[in-house]
């Protein structure tokens, strides 16, 4: 079981599916997302840190300024022995000052002790190369080791100059502290990546392969093909889209079976009096029938070509109910006259049982309703007619109408075998023959009943059956009273 599950994973790569293009997708966004780090990211953060710097060391400088320190009042020697407060607006600003005379001496290092001047560390003038607010590669003569953002502050006493005030930062702290930053950020964008793989496989699980099983479900029921349900435990989109297709699947296999069952029927409805008519023939042709019998076999081949000739007619209207295209001349007629028309027609039949007719109309003369009066005719004839195949000799069935509103309702009701309360629902059925040996017509078709339901239904109104075995079934259709 392993091995398949393994290999409907990697199938799903094996084609364009959405599975594969979300995948793309994704990629793209990492790659380009990655060069965005790579390219971009370090080289915005750098300039950051560098503008960040920059500003704390010129605040430094500028509360310096602010504070007299650099002012015209202070000599050198002055500046010197406030080292304290260099010391602390070095401290303040991360960075390294120094005062540098004019000469080129260093007389004060916040870095460094210097009890006695660095002398000629740079040459005379090279602070012309000096100037505020900008970075160098420069080192003050290789002083400070290494190349700094450095910005300068010139120092004046009594209207000369005298040498510089230094806020000097190394650059290589710079990019140190952006490179600090620049993984801080990376490992960030890694941890964000990682949430999107787990996201993109959650997916996976949840999203893509309940989309596999409904494919494959839905893949199956079009080819026919009689699968176990699809089984997505889940109260989601998904989870209700496989209950539909189950119960589709459902429907499918009980339409598959009552296909089965359908052909199986009108094969063995044809196959009797065909092969019926087949024998007498045979036995004509043979001169087996002595031809004072010849009348009587006569009458059974008419009887059994008819009997051909109505399942024949009766299949061919139920295929065009099922296309939903049942032409109905509806018009305003007398149901009454309709019940006499349909007794009269049966009549005969029925006393060959002694099976006696009875009515229990709603009016005298008269009873208007709206419908198309051939259908209900053939309604009312096959529920007759089906009423004395299952009555008992000897009983009567009874034709009644009654006013509920604006409907008229019609029932037909016997006093024969019933119908099996299992088998109730099922006699609506095509070809459905309920203990057909227990009823006097050896010879029904089983459509009768579902035509008489897809004419009623066509109608827009609906047809029930209540049926005790033993004691007999009443059907009841409803129409529509007529307005005049």
């Amino acid at each position: 079981m392993k091995r398949k599950n393994k290999k409907h994973i990697f199938h799903i790569f094996g084609k364009t599916t959405l599975f594969k293009k979300l995948l793309a997708f994704y990629l793209v966004i990492v790659v380009i997302s990655f060069y965005f780090m790579l390219a971009v990211g370090r080289s915005y953060i750098y300039d950051q840190v560098l503008t960040e710097t920059t500003t704390s060391i010129e605040g430094a400088a500028d509360r310096l300024i602010k504070s007299g320190l650099a002012g015209e009042s202070y000599s050198l020697e002055t500046l010197q022995a406030e080292r304290s407060s260099f010391d602390v607006a070095a401290k303040a600003a991360g960075c390294q000052v120094l005062i540098i005379r004019d000469n080129g001496d260093i007389i004060l290092d916040t870095e460094k002790d210097v009890s006695r001047p660095y002398y000629n560390v740079i040459e005379h003038g090279a602070g012309d190369f000096i100037h505020q607010k900008a970075t160098y590669d420069f080192s003050i003569g290789g002083y400070l080791g290494t190349s700094c953002l450095c910005i300068s502050i010139p120092l004046h006493h009594s209207d000369l100059f005298h040498g510089y005030l230094i806020f000097a930062h190394s650059n290589a702290f710079i990019t140190n502290r952006a490179d600090f930053y620049y993984n801080i950020l990376l490992n960030v964008y890694y941890i964000v990546i990682g949430l999107l793989l787990l996201t993109y496989v959650g997916i996976f699980f949840f999203c893509f392969m309940p989309l596999k099983k409904l494919r494959e479900g839905s893949k199956d029921f079009s080819i026919g093909r009689d699968n176990p349900p699809i089984i997505i435990r889940s109260n989601d989109e998904y989870g209700e889209m496989a209950q539909t297709l189950n119960v589709l699947g459902a429907e499918l296999s009980k339409f598959d079976d009552y296909q089965r069952k359908f052909l199986s029927n009108i094969s063995h409805d044809f196959r009797s009096p065909l092969t019926s008519i087949h024998g007498y023939l045979q036995a004509f042709k043979d001169g087996l029938i002595p031809p004072e019998n010849a009348d009587h076999y006569y009458d059974i081949l008419l009887s059994e070509t008819d009997r051909l000739t109505k399942l024949t007619n009766e299949i061919i209207d139920l295929n065009s109910y099922d296309k939903d295209n049942i032409l109905l001349g509806i018009k305003s007629f007398d149901i009454h006259a309709t019940i006499d028309s349909v007794i009269n027609a049966l009549v005969g039949q029925a006393e060959r049982h002694s099976i006696r007719f009875a009515t229990d109309l709603a009016v005298d003369g008269p009873l208007m309703v709206e419908g198309d009066p051939d259908k209900i005719h053939q309604v009312l004839y096959n529920l007759t007619e089906n009423a004395i195949k299952f009555s008992y000799d000897n009983s009567t069935i009874r034709v009644s109408t009654s006013i509920q509103k604006n409907r008229v309702l019609i029932s037909v009701r016997d006093s024969g075998i019933g119908i099996p309360k299992d088998d109730v629902n099922s006699i609506w059925d095509r070809f459905y023959k309920s203990d057909l040996s227990r009823g006097k017509d050896k010879t029904g078709t089983g459509l009768g009943l579902s035509i008489c339901k897809e004419i009623i239904t066509a109608h827009k109104e609906t047809i029930d059956v209540v049926s005790t075995e033993g004691a007999g079934s009443t059907f009841t259709f409803r129409l529509p009273l007529s307005a005049s």
